[in-house]
């Protein structure tokens, strides 16, 4: 097991790139391994799990996953047993023991095996078997499962092809109504006379051959509906709509830097990545992380957890540039508890940032749970070589004025006003969209060069479109535009902001956002990890470490000196400073 003893360079140092490793194959697998993939979840494992189980190199490992896999479907974590692999398993017992006893082949084999694995015990079975006219012929019906993306009742038909061996999965579309007589000699495609040749002999079948959702009449009787083709091809899906595996690529990629126990208890997350550059010129990368949940302890009155966060900027060579931790102490009375339980929790931090293109990879643990999740992203912070550019805009639903006379630098801020943004980006129509933004490398001589145009794309088609001239907005390079989402109807929304200079485009970027029609949204509360203030020199330190592991040591040296002059106390600064000038000269 590897210890957290603030060894970050260990915690991280398999963090990227392990999903391209080489995959094993089946057959290299040891036989309960290869059981459980080929056989145990064969028909309810993901691509994607699959893939990632392929590619892990040990026993342990293989184990660790299989543990993982069954939480992600448990139905109940907080009970000892795990209803769902209980319930797969008896299945799994049940078709062996019913299903394989006239086929070549165990239960599980089976189409009816395969089926009852998928969907469970059918709500009616009508059998179809004295009559010689037509081959033995099961109808299954099931109800009640539009949750799995099913049609509310719908059937399917199991018959033995030719009148020998196992029961096959039967298709409207690629056997017909022909393909359950026994004795058929019209044309093998003249679907309408074997219906009705069928109907003579079995109505209720042969409207079931047309179709597997009782009472549709296909449009036309020469050729069966084509839904009951969605249908077959729904059911072999139906397992994978319980689990986001996403999981299964975490595990692969943080299988090396976290404890064992919380290896397989990984969380989803929404997060969001914006940068800004403050007034001394330095940029700044901000994040806010989502948890799916915030796992709680409770001791007497008192509810507790503690999380550990772990931040590591890597360039694009995969080589360290910056690297950070917190530790995020949680404590709340029962009316706090009562307050915030049915609210998002959401983390926000900042840190400098020197140009370039990075990965950042932010991973946050929870002690008391024992669970992880994390955000990666690629992050382009713009240099000398680009003077003119715009951030990103914040999409928020409110903004305070903050009161903090010591100016302390907080993440989304602008100027003196604190951002309030849903990371999920959803409003309602009773909101104000607020587009916040950075402008920089401007001739602001002469604003009437240049003009915002916003347009906004509904569902993909063009909804509405203004252009404001950049005059109107006196505090640059900061940016906050207004708009009423009263006359915007509940859809799927895009947002490009675009800058002009005369009427050429200069800069542009986009969002994407959502309306609904809901009055009031459950909105997230905010655990701010805050900064030290705007002209602390411990920001010049970590730009000029920064620069160090990019290689660019005169850069460095600019900052630290900036810091020595800021702090001259400051004596193991001092000393990097002289052994950066020895190997520089």
């Amino acid at each position: 097991m590897i210890k957290r003893y603030g060894l970050l360079s260990i915690l991280f140092s398999l963090l990227l790139g392990l999903i391209s490793q080489g995959t094993s194959g089946i057959k290299d697998l040891a036989e309960p391994y290869k059981t459980w993939l080929e056989k145990d979840v064969i028909y309810i494992i993901s691509p994607v799990e699959k893939e990632v189980f392929l590619k892990l190199g040990t026993d342990r490992e293989r184990d660790l996953f299989m543990e993982a896999f069954w939480k992600q479907r448990d139905p109940n974590p907080h009970t000892k047993e795990n209803e769902y692999k209980q319930e797969h398993f008896r299945r799994m017992e049940y078709v062996d023991q019913n299903f394989g006893r006239e086929a070549p082949q165990p239960g599980w084999r089976t189409d009816r095996g395969r089926v009852h694995i998928l969907l469970g015990k059918p709500d009616d079975i009508q059998i179809f078997e004295t009559k010689t006219e037509i081959y033995p012929t099961e109808v299954w019906f099931y109800q009640g499962m539009e949750d799995k993306g099913l049609p509310p009742a719908f059937q399917l038909l199991f018959f033995q092809d030719k009148g020998q061996g196992e029961y096959k999965l039967y298709s409207p579309l690629s056997n017909g109504p022909q393909g359950l007589l026994s004795s058929f000699e019209e044309d093998p495609a003249d679907h309408l006379a074997a219906y009705e040749k069928l109907k003579r002999i079995e109505p209720s079948l042969a409207d079931a051959s047309l179709s597997l959702i009782p009472g549709e009449r296909p449009s036309s009787y020469t050729r069966p509906s084509l839904s009951s083709e969605y249908i077959l091809n729904k059911i072999e899906t139906v397992p994978l709509n319980r689990v986001q595996d996403i999981y299964a690529r975490k595990f692969l990629e943080y299988k090396d830097t976290v404890e064992v126990e919380y290896s397989t208890n990984y969380i989803l997350n929404v997060s969001l990545v914006k940068t800004k550059k403050d007034a001394n010129g330095v940029n700044f990368i901000q994040y806010a992380l989502e948890p799916e949940r915030l796992s709680i302890e409770n001791y007497r009155d008192k509810y507790y957890t503690s999380l550990e966060l772990y931040g590591r900027v890597l360039d694009m060579q995969d080589r360290p540039i910056y690297q950070f931790e917190e530790t995020i102490p949680l404590e709340f009375t029962e009316d706090q508890i009562n307050q915030i339980k049915n609210r998002p929790f959401n983390i926000i931090h900042m840190f400098p940032i020197i140009p370039g293109k990075f990965k950042l990879s932010i991973l946050i643990k929870n002690q008391t749970s024992k669970e992880f999740t994390s955000l990666e992203r690629t992050v382009w912070i713009p240099g000398p070589e680009n003077p003119v550019h715009m951030t990103s805009p914040l999409l928020s639903y409110g903004v305070k004025k903050t009161e903090d006379t010591n100016q302390l630098l907080r993440p989304f801020q602008i100027r003196d006003y604190q951002l309030y943004f849903p990371l999920n980006r959803v409003f309602t129509q009773q909101d104000t969209l607020i587009l916040a933004y950075q402008l920089h490398g401007l001739d602001n001589r002469d604003d009437s060069f240049y003009k915002m145009r916003y347009t906004f794309l509904k569902n993909g088609e063009l909804y509405r479109e203004f252009t404001k001239n950049l005059s109107e907005y006196p505090e640059k390079p900061s940016v906050m535009e207004r708009i009423s989402l009263i006359e915007f109807p509940p859809a799927h929304y895009s947002v490009r902001v675009r800058l002009f200079k005369n009427s050429t485009e200069v800069v542009s970027s986009n969002e994407i956002f959502d309306i609904r029609s809901s009055e009031t949204i459950s909105r997230a509360w905010l655990y701010t990890l805050r900064l030290s203030e705007a002209d602390d020199p411990g920001f010049l330190k970590v730009l000029g470490s920064q620069h160090v592991n990019s290689g660019h040591v005169q850069k460095a040296l600019n900052f630290w000196e900036k810091a020595l002059k800021i702090n001259p106390d400051q004596p193991e600064l001092r000393k990097k400073v002289r052994s950066l000038k020895d190997k520089k000269t």
